[in-house]
This record gives C-alpha cells, structure tokens and sequence, in this order.
C-alpha cells in the first residue's frame, strides 16, 4: 500500500516538475493543490490556490513552521512572483529551499512588507537571492528579517541590496548577534532612505563600532529616522557617549531605546541627562536636545539602572525631561528645563540678562501654583514631593531672584509694562505677590 502511495506522489512530483520546467503557468489548480497538500495545511493551500489567482482580496500571506521541498519553494516563488494584490508576506520557522522561493520571489513589486523570521541566511548564497526582491521592489516599506543568523557577509550583501531603495521605512534585523561589527555599508544604504523613520537592531551584540557607524545617520541631517531600537546589545558608557555626541543637533530622533544595555554606567547617563537638559547656563539649556523622549523607560530594570547611577534627583531631571519632550511646544519644554534648574540652584535666573519686565512674568509662574501647568514646573518628580517641600524649593527659587534683583519689589516704572501680560495668566494683583513673596523671605 505504502509502495502505491509513494510511487504515486513520485510520478506526481515528476509531472509537476516537467511541467513546471516547460511553463509554470501552464500548472493546473489540480497540480498545485497535490503539491501543496502534501506539505502544507489547507487553510494556507487554500490561500495560495487564490494567490494564484490573482484574488484582490487576499493581501497578507502568513505561513508558521511549514515544510516546502524544493519544487514546491520554487513554485510558490513563481506564484507570488507574478501577484500584484499581495501586500505582506510573513514566513515565520518555515523549512523551505529559500534560493528556490526567491527565484520568483524576485519578479514581485507589490509587496509592501516583508516578514521573515527563524529562517537560516547566514548563507551568502541565500541573502544573494534575497537581494533583487529587495532591490527591485518599488512597494516594499517595511523589511523584518529577525532570527535569521545573519552575519558580516549577509550585512555587506544586504547593504549592497538597500542602496538601490528610497521607499524603505522600516528595518528590523533584531536577534541576529552579528556582533560589534562594521556597519558603515549599511548606513550608507540607509541615508538614501529619506523616508526610513524605524531601525531596530535589538539583541545583535552591538558595541562602540557599531555606535560608531550608526551616529553617522544620526548626524545626517536628511535622515528623518524617528526611533533606533538598540536594546539588549553590548553599549557601554563609551558607545552611549558617542550616540549621545551624534544626537546633539539632531530634532528629529524621539526614540532611543538602550533597555538591557548593561554596561552604560554614571557616564553614560550622565550625558544622556546633558543631552536632554544641559544645566551649566540658560543658553545651554535652550540648546539641548527637545525632541528625544524614549530610552525605554517602560523597562523596569532600566529605571532602576539610571535611578542608581544617577541618584534620585538627577534621575528625576532626566525622566522629566524625556517627557517633557513629548511637548509638542517646544517654547514650553524650553522654559520647563529653565526653570528646573533654577529650582534645584543649578543656574540663578536673577544673574541673567532676561528683562526686568519677563523677570516679572518668571515670578509669577515660580508663584503660582493654581494650574497643572504653572505647578509642573516645580513639582517634577517621582515620587511626588510633600507640599510642604515643594512650597520651601518655591519660595527659595523666588528669593534668589530677588536677592540677584532687589528692584524688582521697589520699581514702579518696570512693573506697568508686564501687568496686562501677567494678569492675562490669572494674576490680579501682581505687584502685591511679589512684593508678598519678597516679605516671607525677609521673615
């Protein structure tokens, strides 16, 4: 019985293949559906008899731990090589002739996703045949290959293969582990990708060469990549420091995720803290980084990690500043950061060149605590400060301002300028406040 079976899977396997070999358009459903049955589940068997067919319906084509022989990857290369509906493809954990499938592979342009997971190309001979899909499809956007043991030689054939795309958004190559290697080809490819806003390289054992090339793009100012995922890699306070050098005039970079990179230490966060909020003078502070707002604060051991390396208060400055960042105002975020620093005594605003009548407009806000807003920009930390702090740090960050500028309680002249602008903010009696504030700091 055994024998009848495999004979007759044989001989189909012969006609499928002389078939195939003649013309593969001219393979009957019936042929295919042999075919396909015999290695894959009929819901996916299904999927690709309408693929086949051109279905308007079917966009997404997902396949898990799958097993296609040979003629069947080349067959199945040969049927998405001539769709034009089919927008992702996912092949996660199949076992398949990857050079077979991507022989028709290669001739598609509409996918616009492509998703391969678990599937060996560290071959070179493999990442080869991947390549012309990868250049020659003017859809394609995204492109995962995560899991797929890729190394420096599929790197290089890789990055030969993006430097002929511009339509490209988004690059994973996560759980690779190619280690701290070289990736300068790759980031010229990617500076063609005006449009390239996400690149993730998570767990690839990336170090300070890899940072290296990487803030290459950051430094572009054409690039408009949005967030870089390197977590779980080999950064330590060097690499962090080079990442953070890049990132000094880039607005454009809001996500830099550094979770499970446990070799960044006081250094490294430290200027990541000056990046984000420089405290050294006002203009320092107007010129730091207001765009940045993500370094994978959302991992638990992250935060632990900078809150012991930088200590409570410091710790606090950077959490707040990150979300601050997410301001879209980025006048606010600027005067927030100010503001802080005047509060913990890192800068005296009463020793700067700001006019007498903005100074005005500064008291208030230090003063005022009756909105959300006016309130944040002395309470910033986490936990929560007691009121009873929170009002001492107010009434002392009033005070060296006025010490700085006694005239500001005497001068009449200097008050009548900033009054409609000060009472517009909810406060009636201006004078009166700060001469009030001045008062308590006497007793």
């Amino acid at each position: 019985m055994y024998e009848g079976i495999l004979q007759f899977h044989s001989q189909t396997m012969d006609n499928f293949n002389h078939a195939a070999d003649a013309n593969n358009k001219s393979c009957s459903d019936d042929d295919d559906l042999r075919l396909f049955e015999s290695c894959c589940g009929p819901e996916l068997v299904r999927k690709i008899l309408r693929i086949k067919h051109n279905d308007p319906e079917v966009t997404r084509l997902t396949g898990f731990k799958d097993d296609l022989n040979e003629v069947a990857s080349r067959r199945l290369g040969h049927i998405l090589g001539q769709n034009t509906h089919l927008e992702e493809l996912s092949i996660w954990d199949w076992n398949l002739d990857m050079v077979g499938l991507c022989a028709g592979l290669q001739n598609n342009r509409c996918i616009m996703e492509l998703d391969i997971d678990g599937i060996d190309l560290r071959d070179a001979e493999k990442m080869s045949s991947l390549a012309p899909f990868l250049s020659n499809n003017p859809s394609l956007r995204d492109i995962i290959l995560s899991k797929c043991n890729i190394g420096p030689d599929s790197i290089s054939i890789l990055s030969n293969a993006l430097s002929y795309s511009d339509t490209l958004e988004l690059l994973h190559l996560g759980n690779n582990r190619f280690g701290d290697v070289d990736l300068h080809e790759l980031v010229r490819a990617l500076k063609r990708s005006r449009k390239l806003l996400w690149l993730d390289f998570p767990g690839c054992e990336i170090g300070q060469r890899g940072c290296t090339s990487l803030a290459r793009l950051l430094e572009n100012h054409e690039s408009n990549l949005e967030t870089l995922n390197l977590g779980d890699n080999s950064i330590d306070d060097d690499s962090a420091i080079i990442l953070v050098d890049s990132l000094v005039k880039n607005t454009k970079l809001k996500s830099l995720h550094l979770d499970g990179n446990n070799g960044i230490n006081t250094s490294g966060w430290s200027a990541m803290l000056d990046l984000v909020c420089k405290r050294s003078s006002i203009n320092d502070v107007m010129e730091s980084n207001h765009t940045l707002y993500n370094l994978g604060y959302s991992s638990a051991d992250l935060m632990k990690a900078v809150d012991r390396t930088l200590e409570v208060d410091n710790a606090n400055l950077l959490r707040a500043s990150l979300e601050m960042n997410e301001t879209t105002d980025k006048m606010l975020v600027a005067r927030s950061k100010v503001l802080w620093n005047h509060a913990r005594g890192d800068l005296n605003l009463g020793e700067s060149f700001i006019a007498t009548g903005t100074m005005h407009r500064i008291l208030v806000w230090i003063g005022d605590d009756s909105n959300q807003t006016n309130a944040n920009l002395i309470q910033y930390h986490h936990p929560r400060l007691p009121k009873a702090r929170i009002d001492t740090i107010r009434l002392d960050s009033i005070y060296r301002i006025i010490r700085s500028r006694p005239s500001l309680c005497n001068s009449e002249q200097n008050m009548s300028n900033d009054l409609e602008t000060c009472q517009k903010l909810g406060t009636t009696d201006y004078r009166t406040q700060v001469k009030r504030k001045a008062d308590k700091m006497q007793t």
